[in-house]
């Protein structure tokens, strides 16, 4: 797709898709859904106007912002973790949420509880990745606040009553119900969206032989 000093970038809200405020070329992140009008010539389209809900273009500003975050908190940190950007994963588990719940089951603490103890059994640094998800009940705004909600109470349990420390967190994102571009790991139904997906994280240079 190519973009001219023409081309119109506008956000749209609502379930009629208002067209809302225009934005700039730099707002088209990766993984960003958008809609193109335009003229093609052969393999290329040159866009008159790009389109895209207000709703995903902050999915794909939380997903970048975690990334920005990585690097931003890693650096801070006294205990650096060496090859930023090739982290790796150790761990992972899923704690999953009763219908428009942010509040955890005993099983989903015990999970947390779980992964905590690998995380402090490593002889080197690790990070924590917190996602947020929410089922399509309700609209795109609530559903981000409830995934938001879901995401800070697993953060919570684990500095509280697991030990984490909090700088042992990247940048959490809450994705509500948004769909994400090549999501490995799609839920399959609204019960398996209703969750919080904790990833431990270790170098990739930590886990070399």
């Amino acid at each position: 797709m190519n973009l001219t000093g023409s081309t119109r970038i506008r956000g749209t809200t609502g379930l009629l898709n208002v067209r809302g405020e225009d934005h700039p070329a730099a707002d088209l992140l990766p993984g960003l859904t958008v809609s193109v009008e335009g003229v093609r010539d052969g393999a290329d389209l040159t866009a008159a106007e790009v389109t895209f809900k207000e709703g995903d273009l902050r999915t794909a500003r939380a997903i970048a912002g975690g990334l920005v975050g990585t690097e931003a908190r890693v650096a801070e940190n006294s205990e650096r973790i060496d090859n930023i950007g090739q982290l790796v994963q150790a761990g992972r588990t899923k704690v999953f949420f009763a219908l428009g719940s942010a509040e955890l089951s005993a099983e989903g603490r015990a999970s947390l509880d779980a992964i905590a103890e690998q995380a402090r059994g490593l002889n080197t640094a690790y990070r924590f990745a917190v996602v947020g998800r929410a089922d399509p009940t309700g609209n795109a705004a609530a559903n981000e606040r409830l995934s938001q909600r879901r995401a800070q109470a697993v953060i919570r349990y684990l500095e509280r009553s697991a030990g984490i420390t909090p700088d042992k967190f990247l940048l959490p994102a809450a994705l509500g119900s948004a769909p994400v571009a090549h999501d490995p790991d799609v839920p399959q139904n609204d019960a398996e969206a209703r969750r919080v997906t904790v990833t431990l994280a270790v170098s990739a240079s930590a886990r070399r032989p």
